[in-house]
């Protein structure tokens, strides 16, 4: 999401923000898509398996096995 606004001064200010979304396949081969924090992100790498814990559409916790 992207927003600008102008100041009284005409200055041109912006801000964006990124949000992080990670697609977890189960064995029974169906998927949920859950939001992650940033810094979750980019611990996740596609072909890792593991424990996800969440609760409803709410990221908790991925542990990767071994």
């Amino acid at each position: 999401m992207n927003h600008s606004h102008n100041t009284h001064d005409n200055m041109h200010h912006s801000s964006s923000s990124t949000k992080y979304y990670v697609t977890f396949e189960f064995e029974s081969g169906d998927r949920l898509e859950l939001h992650v924090a940033s810094n979750e992100y980019g611990y996740l790498v596609e072909g890792d398996m593991g424990k996800l814990t969440f609760q409803g559409t709410r990221y908790k916790n991925f542990e990767r096995t071994k």
